[in-house]
């Protein structure tokens, strides 16, 4: 009797199964909202069988940007603007440089410079923003390093990249550049801060001191980062999304420089170029180190200073060490400004020498 009623439980038991998991039947293909296609047709625009995305991941991860080193910084609201994904997207919405503090900030990414899953169509790929810039020094100025390339187009992604590369404005700040008043200054930080690639190569950024404006020289229009940091690519050494330019296996990608300088050789030191503003660089570091003006261990403002015990700089020599700092941040030893970074460096070793 118990036999029976098991086998009967489990006949009603198979029944009800059956029951509820008969499909039903075929609903309509799905379709997006902003451009009417399916979702297979929308999704594989970029997810398909071609190594596009996966490229440009491969070559993102290796670069600087993607490692992320400085996300912490998204904590501090006067940070996050740059070294956060969200802090980044709050500057755009906002347009203002003081953003919020973000404890669970991600890193710079693919998101933070493109408009992924918008559109759902190869319009994703583009760019948050291409508009002119106003620099932190100056917000009531703008600089556009918008460049026609050949074909007539308009390139505009220099200013993406500018909305973060770019000095700081310092407390305090210059009013007079060849001043010998003196300014109090708090902090060894004081300083342009890091990263003001956009600010040389547009020529802008540093304080003039000498009896003739800096020279410029015109990379800016004739080039994009893009068309130098992004060219032809190494797999994850440079070039690409890795955004790099050299790498100690495969040397400088000059490759990205050939179709102007079609003499340059195996390196970016065209005619000697790189090595006279290396030169001029230590020469300046040297001076500003017997001068007690920089530490050349951290390389900052040399200290000791604080809020209660400041230390006090003429503008002039003020504006001498922010023009180290700027070159010194910029990494590329004249290659973005070589006549403006050349100038830069003559007037403060003219200066400090003279000391």
């Amino acid at each position: 009797m118990l036999v029976l009623s098991g086998i009967m439980v489990m006949a009603v038991s198979g029944l009800i199964f059956i029951g509820c998991t008969k499909e039903g039947p075929q609903g309509p293909t799905g379709a997006n909202g902003t451009n009417g296609k399916d979702a297979n047709a929308t999704c594989t625009v970029c997810h398909n069988f071609s190594d596009t995305v996966i490229v440009k991941i491969f070559q993102y991860d290796a670069s600087k940007h993607a490692s992320g080193s400085t996300a912490f910084e998204g904590a501090r609201s006067g940070c996050s603007g740059c070294h956060s994904h969200e802090g980044f997207l709050e500057k755009l919405q906002t347009g203002s440089s003081v953003t919020q503090a973000y404890n669970d900030a991600a890193p710079v990414n693919c998101r933070t410079c493109h408009t992924i899953h918008v559109t759902y169509s190869d319009a994703d790929w583009a760019l948050r923003s291409v508009a002119p810039v106003n620099p932190y020094i100056d917000s009531t100025s703008s600089i556009d390093l918008t460049v026609t390339i050949p074909g007539g187009t308009p390139d505009g992604t220099s200013n993406l990249c500018g909305l973060c590369h770019q000095a700081r404005k310092a407390s305090p700040w210059i009013t007079n550049p060849k001043g010998t008043d003196s300014l109090a200054v708090t902090s060894t930080r004081w300083g342009p801060h890091h990263g003001p690639q956009f600010l040389m190569l547009a020529g802008k950024g540093a304080f003039e001191m000498g009896s003739a404006p800096f020279a410029s020289t015109n990379h800016k229009g004739n080039a994009t980062c893009r068309n130098c940091h992004m060219g032809p690519a190494q797999g994850d050494l440079v070039g690409g999304h890795t955004l790099w330019m050299t790498s100690a296996e495969s040397g400088d990608n000059v490759a990205v420089c050939k179709p102007c300088h079609t003499s340059i050789g195996t390196t970016f030191d065209l005619s000697g170029k790189q090595t006279e503003i290396e030169g001029k660089y230590h020469q300046l570091k040297v001076l500003l180190a017997q001068k007690s003006i920089l530490d050349t261990v951290t390389m900052l403002l040399k200290g000791p200073m604080s809020a209660a015990k400041p230390k006090k700089f003429t503008q002039k020599t003020l504006s001498v060490y922010w023009n180290f700092c700027m070159v010194d941040a910029d990494r590329s030893m004249g290659i973005h400004n070589y006549a403006y970074i050349r100038d830069m460096l003559d007037a403060g070793i003219s200066y400090i020498s003279a000391q």
